[in-house]
């Protein structure tokens, strides 16, 4: 029945549960079965994470639910975080040979040297990265005014001076 009236929604909050904890079962997910049915996308995950892959790729690329590839996650912790560890030396080795190759094409002229400080600086940048440094550093100068100074010197003379007395312990 249509109307113009805006609706309004009531919630009961006072009334029992219609299950007892013991008529419940809590689902757990292991990925046990994923591991038993489909090992290669169970290994595609592991490395798909360790890639850094995000959770939304993963789940539609290899269509299984966050739930699992969150079990995955913490169950191959120590091998995504050793292929991380193997990644990030290999992006360190790739940018140093990679900047070695510019400077040599530098000096033979073979690179315009426009490009030179971009590609550098996007290597340098992503290696940073992958070794958990900052790839930035924002500094936040304030400074203040001559009025700003004066009128705090004008509010210290103005405040009242209490007098307290002080005894040692």
């Amino acid at each position: 029945m249509p109307t113009k009236k805006k609706r309004i929604t009531h919630h009961a909050m006072n009334l029992p549960a219609n299950l007892t904890e013991e008529e419940t079962c809590p689902s757990i997910f292991t990925a046990q079965t994923f591991f038993d049915k489909r090992p290669g996308d169970y290994a595609k995950a592991v490395q798909m994470l360790s890639n850094g892959n995000t959770i939304k790729q993963i789940t539609s690329k290899l269509k299984i639910s966050h739930n699992t590839l969150s079990v995955i996650r913490t169950r191959e912790k120590e091998v995504i975080e050793a292929s991380k560890k193997v990644m990030r030396g290999l992006i360190g080795h790739a940018s140093q040979l990679a900047v070695e190759k510019m400077i040599e094409k530098l000096d033979n002229d073979e690179i315009p040297n426009g490009v030179l400080p971009i590609a550098t600086g996007i290597l340098i940048d992503k290696h940073r990265q992958y070794e958990g440094e900052p790839t930035q550093t924002i500094e936040v100068k304030k400074s203040l005014s001559l009025d700003e100074i004066r009128a705090e010197l004008a509010n210290l003379k103005d405040e009242k001076v209490i007098d307290a007395e002080v005894t040692d312990v």
